[in-house]
This record gives C-alpha cells, sequence and structure tokens, in this order.
C-alpha cells in the first residue's frame, strides 16, 4: 500500500478591509496632497533628486525656502 499524500495547504485567508474609519482618514489624507502610508512621497522624491548647491533655493510645498531661513 501507498503512503497517503499530504493535502494541499488551504488558501490564505484573504486581508481584512480597511475599517469605515481609517479608509475615511486615507480619502481625506489623498484629497489634501498628504503622503499615505504604504505610497510613494512625492515631494521628498522631487527635494531629494535634485542637485545640491550651497545657495539653493528650493521650493518646499508651495513655499520657496533659502537656505539661511530660520523657520
Amino acid at each position: 500500500m501507498l503512503p497517503a499524500l499530504p493535502s494541499p495547504a488551504p488558501p490564505p485567508a484573504p486581508e481584512p478591509a480597511d475599517p469605515p474609519i481609517y479608509r475615511a482618514m486615507l480619502d481625506l489624507w489623498a484629497s489634501e496632497g498628504r503622503t499615505l502610508p504604504g505610497h510613494r512621497d512625492q515631494e521628498w522624491t522631487r527635494l531629494a533628486a535634485g542637485p545640491v548647491w550651497a545657495g539653493r533655493t528650493v521650493r518646499v510645498s508651495g513655499t520657496l525656502v533659502r537656505r539661511d531661513d530660520a523657520r
């Protein structure tokens, strides 16, 4: 008699959906252009990709910021 084959592993359980309060928060953040968990921060990517010069002025969130700006 042949040994019994192991039964296949059950499929993984589906991931639970976000609770409505979190879904609402993510929708609000997305509508305001904020960075969302699990998504790339487009503003950081843009700033980090630029050249670095000593007297450089950059635009952060729509505001010009100089290197010696004391905010």
